[in-house]
């Protein structure tokens, strides 16, 4: 102990004294790190001060390798809230790091934010993993999944929304839901929506805030996934060449389930209240499921470059900690998977650590979806008016914003999940970093400014000539336009905008990835502090 208590203070002398060049303050900061670890006890609350400056020092943020500085210094901090004895130094440690995710220090603000995020927390037990062949399910009629799943009210006007298709019923005063698919990959995900429909309708303590909101299979004990022969033609969800024999589920939903909440219902938005409790609700139930173990993968579809998929490793997703252009961040909130009723599309339900993802990266991913939306819902006011004007020059909305009511949603959202996830009342640091970022978002959300997205020669290469001319016509091109394009001749320029930065590039507004990563590091640092202290668990609680 005495020899670790001696490497420590000439290891701060060192450190304190003139800054020292780059690559030696770098080796010291390593040492230190080593030392933390093999003796947390020696290391006193001075020794955190001078992490703090270090971390902070301007010469040394200003290296190229400053980041690589930065996380090592940042992880010594990290490793003092997982094994120091002394609860002063915790406790300073923790303060410094949540105070500096809250700070536009660059690669320092990044680091803090990725320490915080990988402290360890318990995520409940872990949930069923369902699998099935979709080629052993029973192949059932029509009217005999009618008869069976006890549907009194079969003839009539069925609704459509992609590939579903429902009805009110007036015996349950739900909806009555068909979903189908027609290939096997897209079965295996129906059944696993029906699965995770079971689980949390078994499970209510999971999604406390009412569970008569949750979708159910309406057949209790299945069969869960089927395949109907010839849904009839009035009422299929797909074309007539693919009616026959389609995978399907059948559950029953609250009445409100296919309402969006950021788009226009017969004309009119939402009222901001209403808007408010469904962004709300959503954001309780996406961080109750996931101190669970369980996972919404999707809330929206979250891309870098839609174009690039098929040849990308990364199948080109957006993974936010990169800081990416967000590819069509606008057609991303179309229908996004949680509203008023709560969160759907079960099927992205997935346990935790299932896709090697980190907890800390997919909680960030939630509640950038829910800023993403909160966006959208001042957009969607005219969702014509997007794009380029006539003039060529990019549509400007940023009036139809009503920023105190963006900088409420934002602080609502973010006190909610925090609450619901670790367990105790929000900090009070966020609202003053809100402010600054709804200013930024207007700024970028409001002025279509990045529309293009191009199609290289290499993807159009790996296209065949119709599958060239239809991807052409899904954006934009006339019949007539796009056969006159000649297949892997040159680069094409599409625009498919608006998107969150240039093509290829990065992100437009990089103060809303610096708040997300703040915000996600501050829920997870929120909860182990929680599980630490004993249990005053608020996410038990029904609000």
């Amino acid at each position: 102990m005495r020899a670790a208590h001696r490497e420590l203070e000439k290891l701060k002398r060192e450190l304190s004294g003139p800054p020292s060049d780059f690559t030696g303050a770098f080796l010291k900061t390593q040492n230190l790190r080593r030392l933390i670890h093999q003796s947390p006890a020696v290391v006193d609350e001075g020794t955190v001060r001078l992490l703090g400056k270090i971390l902070t020092h301007p010469p040394y943020q200003a290296q190229k390798q400053a980041y690589f500085f930065s996380r090592e210094t940042a992880l010594g901090l990290r490793d003092l809230l997982e094994t120091s004895p002394h609860p002063n130094v915790v406790h300073q440690a923790r303060r410094l790091l949540e105070r500096l995710c809250l700070e536009p220090h660059g690669a320092c603000q990044r680091a803090a934010c990725e320490a915080l995020g990988a402290l360890p927390v318990p995520m409940g037990s872990p949930p069923p993993s369902f699998h099935v062949d979709p080629w052993c399910v029973p192949v059932l009629s029509w009217q005999h999944v009618l008869s069976s799943s006890q549907i009194s009210e079969p003839e009539g006007y069925w609704k459509r929304c992609g590939r579903s298709f429902w009805k009110p019923s007036s015996k349950t005063g739900r909806l009555v839901v068909f979903k189908t698919a027609k290939d096997p990959e897209s079965a295996e995900a129906l059944f696993r929506e029906i699965q995770w429909m079971r689980f949390l309708n078994e499970n209510p303590l999971l999604c406390p805030e009412d569970t008569a909101q949750l979708p159910a299979p309406l057949t209790p004990n299945g069969p869960w996934l089927c395949r109907v022969e010839s849904f009839p033609k009035a009422c299929s969800p797909l074309d007539h060449g693919h009616r026959d024999k389609l995978w399907a589920i059948v559950f029953t939903a609250p009445l409100n389930y296919f309402d969006y909440p950021n788009q226009p219902k017969e004309g009119r938005m939402l009222p901001k209240a209403a808007f408010l409790a469904a962004m709300v609700r959503s954001a309780r139930e996406l961080a109750r499921l996931a101190t669970q173990g369980i996972l919404h993968t999707a809330p929206i579809p979250l891309f870098h470059n839609r174009v690039q998929a098929h040849r990308r490793e990364d199948a080109g997703l957006y993974r936010w900690p990169r800081a990416g252009r967000l590819d069509r961040w606008l057609a991303s909130c179309d229908y996004p998977n949680f509203g008023a009723s709560g969160v759907r599309d079960l099927e992205h339900l997935e346990p935790a650590g299932a896709n090697g993802v980190p907890i800390y990266e997919q909680i960030g991913a939630h509640l950038l979806s829910l800023f993403l939306v909160c966006g959208s819902y001042f957009r969607n006011r005219d969702r014509r008016l997007r794009g380029l004007q006539a003039d060529g020059t990019p549509v400007d909305v940023r009036n139809w914003f009503d920023k105190a009511f963006f900088i409420k949603l934002m602080e609502s959202i973010f006190r909610a999940y925090y609450e619901a996830f670790a367990g105790q009342e929000a900090p009070m640091t966020i609202p003053g970093q809100v402010e600054r970022l709804v200013e930024r978002m207007i700024e970028e959300m409001g002025v279509d400014r990045h529309m293009e997205e191009i199609l290289r020669v290499a993807d159009q290469n790996s296209m065949t000539d119709e599958e060239f001319w239809t991807f052409l016509e899904e954006r934009g091109y006339s019949r007539i336009e796009a056969r006159r394009l000649v297949r892997g001749k040159d680069d094409v320029v599409l625009l498919t905008g608006p998107h969150l930065g240039a093509f290829n590039d990065r992100i437009s507004l990089p103060e809303l990835i610096q708040f997300v990563g703040a915000a996600a590091a501050l829920c997870i640092s929120g909860r182990y502090f929680c599980e630490r202290q004993g249990p005053r668990n608020l996410a038990s609680r029904p609000s």
